[in-house]
């Protein structure tokens, strides 16, 4: 008798990080009060750019923000109203945040521009107030005044400084879970920015997981140099860091980009164990290998340095990791990591192993955070068996509901079912989540795919091609076809027709792939999110718009 054939089910490519744990307060409000009250809470400290750090406690920090929502209420701003955030000077910018937090207000952070282009901060600041319904405003010190709209409207509530005069409030609003937190801005080039909305239970789900996945307690050390008004050092750093009372140490985005060693020269001192930055950030480092074989660092507390934000590449992360090593950086101390504004920040994360890991062409990436689940569709949103590339979906407690007053862009992001459409390319495999890619970044050219930040980060192997500015884009030719193109950032004594044909060879070699056109472009022309992540899809279309010649970029 002939046995029955056997149909043997693949496993899908799901994954569910369990439930999300309870939360050890209501709200992020309660969170600030009960850190200020803790006699074991850690301290805040803002290095300034001569590398001095002025030293908060969270009483202070509680006490400044009591001071400014009584400001905010003598103005007449109440709970559920928005409140614009442009400020420059962080412990300012942290008080205004909590300030309207503990009065019930949904702020919105705005970043303050530079300091030498007054004017263009100015113009954003009335942009995104217009293209919001021209909410309440609180601008820094040395912020710009209200335009005549934003003055004639009586929504000019005043600067920082004026706003810490008043005593302090006494009455909080006690916010309900699922009210507004913040509204962060997401770093679209082309009209008013998306406004992504998380609650306070968003919030709070992402910190405590993160806590507890990883260890983190009053007795952590933290050190950001993100913006803070940007999803990773406001919310995964700043807000986790509020909810566990640990110490907090911040530095200028501009300040670190300067010269890069300033980041180990602060851990080291303030003998910090968490940290984070995305990928690019570990090849500046990886480019000042001959300064920092003089430093006198102690790096052996560092134990939890995030890598997330942008795709992650094991031969920068080994790199960094052997030239570190001497200074004590514990090997297993890279995490690479996964998240979005969207899901509250970071809520997938992988210790990389350097001992057993090789150069991946895509690093992995980890396991979902309690509360988190995952999945990877194909184009018609039907869950893929696992080990097969397709569209990362993502749901759970510190996933956002939604863009701000934004119906149209939200039936586009979610599902029938509710889960988030992350627009990323990933695969999961053995219970590991890698993500490869983004969609809208993917580069179809005669009925092959390619990964763009695959080329670039070949492009800058090159010794005369400067890490962290080169950007890959298909592009239309003068003649109306669609060519591959290479803007990179040059340095050394390489002439430029030297530097196209090592380009154009490179590429070739190892893609097969021949180049429209090579670029060098300045730094400054480089278009970049506040956090140092290529904005390609702009360079693209400055460079179209000047019809593809060399000085294309500088539009």
């Amino acid at each position: 008798m002939t046995a029955p054939a056997v149909t043997r089910t693949l496993p899908l490519a799901l994954l569910d990080g369990g439930p999300a744990p309870e939360f050890p307060v209501p709200d992020l409000g309660s969170a600030l009060v009960r850190a200020a009250g803790r006699p074991d809470a850690g301290r805040l400290h803002f290095v300034r750019p001569d590398g001095s750090a002025v030293d908060l406690g969270y009483p202070d920090l509680l006490d400044a923000a009591r001071r400014i929502l009584t400001g905010l209420r003598a103005g007449g701003a109440r709970p559920g109203d928005r409140v614009l955030l442009q400020i420059r000077n962080a412990p300012d910018q942290l008080a205004a945040f909590w300030a309207a937090v503990l009065g019930g207000l949904v702020p919105i952070p705005v970043p303050p521009g530079r300091a030498d282009a007054p004017e263009a901060a100015a113009q954003q600041l009335e942009w995104i107030w217009s293209g919001y319904q021209r909410p309440w405003v609180v601008v820094g010190d040395d912020g710009a005044a209200p335009g005549p709209a934003m003055a004639g409207t009586g929504r000019w509530l005043g600067r920082t400084g004026e706003l810490r005069t008043n005593e302090p409030a006494a009455d909080l609003h006690r916010a309900a879970p699922d009210d507004l937190a913040v509204l962060l801005l997401t770093s679209g080039s082309t009209g008013v920015p998306k406004a992504v909305a998380l609650t306070h239970r968003n919030i709070l789900a992402r910190s405590t997981a993160t806590a507890a996945v990883r260890r983190l307690d009053a007795t952590s050390r933290s050190f950001n140099w993100m913006p803070l008004d940007h999803i990773g050092g406001l919310v995964m750093f700043h807000a986790r860091d509020v909810l566990l009372a640990c110490t907090q140490v911040h530095a200028g985005t501009d300040w670190i980009l300067e010269d890069p060693t300033r980041w180990f020269d602060q851990i080291s001192r303030h003998r910090c164990d968490t940290t984070w930055a995305p990928n690019f950030a570990f090849n500046l480092v990886n480019d000042r290998a001959a300064e920092i074989a003089g430093r006198d660092w102690d790096l052996r507390s560092l134990r939890y340095i995030m890598n997330g934000g942008e795709s992650v590449k094991a031969r920068v992360i080994r790199r960094f990791l052997d030239l570190l090593a001497p200074f004590g950086l514990p090997r297993t101390s890279m995490h690479p990591g996964w998240g979005m504004s969207e899901t509250s920040a970071g809520v997938v994360d992988f210790v990389f192993d350097p001992e057993t890991m090789g150069d991946e062409r895509f690093v992995p990436v980890g396991r979902p955070h309690p509360g988190v689940s995952l999945r990877v569709v194909d184009e018609h949103e039907n869950v893929l068996p696992a080990g097969t590339v397709g569209r990362l979906h993502v749901t759970g407690a510190p996933v956002f509901s939604g863009y701000y007053d934004n119906p149209a862009q939200n039936a586009k992001s979610f599902t029938d079912d509710g889960w988030f459409r992350s627009g990323d390319l990933a695969v999961i495999e053995d219970g590991i989540l890698t993500v490869t890619g983004r969609v809208d970044d993917l580069i179809r050219l005669n009925g092959a795919e390619y990964h763009g930040h695959e080329i670039e980060a070949l492009v800058e192997e090159l010794p005369f091609v400067e890490p962290s500015f080169t950007i890959v884009s298909p592009c239309t030719s003068p003649a109306g076809g669609e060519e591959l193109v290479v803007f990179y950032h040059p340095r050394g004594p390489e002439s430029a027709d030297e530097a196209d044909r090592r380009i154009r060879d490179l590429v070739t070699e190892r893609y097969g792939i021949r180049l429209g056109a090579v670029v060098a472009i300045a730094r400054e022309d480089v278009p970049k999110t506040g956090i140092g992540k290529l904005r390609r899809a702009e360079l693209r279309k400055r460079h179209e718009a000047a019809g593809a010649a060399g000085p294309a970029a500088r539009a």
